[in-house]
């Protein structure tokens, strides 16, 4: 099974992208999720985010309140880097096991990774390929805005946090650029798909055929 990693500037429509490729019939892991699914179920991970962040980004009930958190890390890039020291061991560790139960089920010829910090939190590194997408500012701007009910000064904060285009670009061996319609971002996807497809069946072959002449095989 392969692991497709998907990225990409908060806005840019990874969301989109990843709806089309669940469409398909391919598994996608969302790490914002299991992010989410982290902080629920693991005590010991809220509690090291307390003792950083102190105990006001906690709910009365003890769990993590993301949007208080959020409010101090996203105007705040040492803070933000302080988050994600905390918190990526525990998302890397919950997305390779969650990697190895798919493999294991031996029914998938791919699977996609989507997150947001893939290249940050090294988890490019378990990565066949990436695809990263992108687009212009003022489409994340205006998306951002409506999507979470964010201020003008949240949203540009929260892109201010995040890399250039050129970061995501330069790391990727696939981009996809979303400055258009839903039905674009869907046709784009699945072209994607399909020369992702044949570009990793090809590589298989050239492996295999490698693999026949060193050994010897006819």
């Amino acid at each position: 099974m392969k692991v497709i990693g998907l990225t990409g500037q908060t806005g840019a429509g990874k969301t989109s992208v990843s709806e089309v490729i669940r469409s398909r019939g391919i598994p996608v892991i969302d790490a914002d999720q299991v992010s989410r699914d982290v902080v629920a179920k693991q005590k010991e991970c809220v509690a090291d985010l307390a003792l950083a962040f102190s105990i006001t980004i906690l709910n009365a009930d003890g769990t993590l309140n993301r949007k208080r958190l959020a409010s101090i890390v996203f105007c705040d890039p040492a803070q933000l880097r302080r988050l994600n020291t905390i918190i990526f061991p525990y998302i890397v560790r919950e997305v390779n096991e969650r990697v190895e139960a798919l493999r294991k089920t031996g029914r998938h010829e791919m699977a996609v990774l989507d997150a947001p910090t893939l290249f940050e939190s090294g988890c490019d590194s378990i990565c066949d390929k990436v695809v990263s997408v992108i687009a212009n500012e003022t489409e994340r701007l205006n998306r951002i805005v409506i999507r979470d009910r964010l201020t003008d000064e949240e949203a540009r904060n929260r892109i201010a946090s995040q890399q250039p285009d050129d970061f995501y670009v330069s790391r990727s061996q696939y981009v996809i650029e979303n400055n258009g319609s839903a039905d674009e971002i869907r046709l784009k996807t699945i072209e994607l798909l399909e020369r992702l497809k044949g570009d990793l069946r090809k590589e298989d072959a050239r492996s295999e055929e490698n693999h026949q002449g060193s050994t010897g095989a006819f």
